[in-house]
């Protein structure tokens, strides 16, 4: 009996051995996780505050995307946004619009007439993360520009693209928007038939060269002066897709925008269902997406 006693003991103890030397490791790699987390919170959070605090400067796009409600931070910097605004001819009194992204100036170029659009910084976002994401979205839009232009839609033609500063040069469209032509009185169904066939054909082909616009309403195309053409503006959502569901997902954002603004004028978005049928190679697909988004969003207006 003691045999067996002194036998199950020794046996336990080499358990415990056997057994601590993992549970101590397992403890180890947990402290040695959290220790890495922090070691990279440090380095890319409180490193780069304190060097810029020490050397009293501001990132490069800080005053450039400053907001007009914002006020500068020292002298020094109200000076450098200042000369921005001479450079690029884009005072107070050339203001054309601004958006929750972006500002729109009008301004010259080469002896030029052009707008220039400006991302300005986002305070609620880290220095460092808003400036990587505002010059990924600049260098996109002007890249959605150009392949527009490529797929034969009716955009403004980039002229530069300043990525330091977070502006796009483009060509001025001369015309009125969209938006204002449609509650005119001289508004009639002639002319919504044609609006609606020009922008089925013009979604049609960015959905087809792999664009989808992100923000497709009627305050996003201008009905050009002299000739009355559709041009498509404000690719500043855009992203490439080749997925049928972003593009339904396209057609119903400009479903929802055009029965909100105009409900008396849905035979426009019915002229361009009808268009991008006929003009898109992969409108099956799309159309069936846009079929489903269009019942999870009536689904969702009723639950509420």
């Amino acid at each position: 009996m003691t045999l067996q006693v002194r036998h199950i003991s020794r046996f336990t103890n080499q358990r415990i051995k056997r057994d601590r030397p993992r549970a101590r490791a397992h403890s180890k790699g947990s402290d040695l996780d959290l220790d890495w987390i922090w070691t990279w919170i440090w380095i890319w959070i409180w490193i780069p505050r304190r060097l810029s605090l020490a050397r009293g400067t501001t990132p490069p796009m800080a005053t450039a995307k400053r907001g007009d409600d914002d006020e500068p931070d020292d002298d020094g910097d109200a000076d450098e946004s200042m000369t921005m605004r001479a450079r690029l001819g884009a005072t107070a009194s050339t203001l054309l619009s601004q958006g929750a992204e972006a500002r729109v100036f009008a301004t010259t170029f080469l002896n030029r007439e052009c707008v220039c659009k400006q991302r300005f910084r986002k305070k609620y976002r880290l220095r460092a993360l808003d400036e990587k994401l505002t010059r990924s979205r600049v260098n996109g839009e002007a890249r959605a520009l150009v392949k527009a232009a490529k797929c034969g839609v009716l955009a403004p033609r980039v002229l530069w693209v300043d990525a330091e500063e977070a502006c796009v040069y483009m060509e001025r469209v001369p015309g009125e928007a969209l938006k204002e032509a449609l509650r005119s009185d001289a508004c009639g169904e002639a002319d919504l038939r044609e609006y609606g066939r020009q922008i089925g054909e013009a979604v049609s082909a960015l959905h087809d060269g792999g664009i989808v616009h992100g923000d497709l309403t009627t305050s996003n195309f201008i009905v050009r002066a002299g000739d009355g053409k559709i041009v498509t503006i404000d690719f500043g959502l855009s992203y490439p897709s080749d997925v049928a569901e972003d593009k339904g997902v396209d057609l119903y954002v400009l479903e929802r925008a055009i029965t909100a603004a105009h409900p008396s004028q849905t035979l426009l978005f019915d002229e361009i269902l009808a268009t991008y049928k006929k003009k898109s190679r992969m409108w099956c697909a799309t159309l069936n997406k846009f079929a489903e988004v269009r019942a999870r969003g009536r689904k969702r207006s009723m639950v509420g």
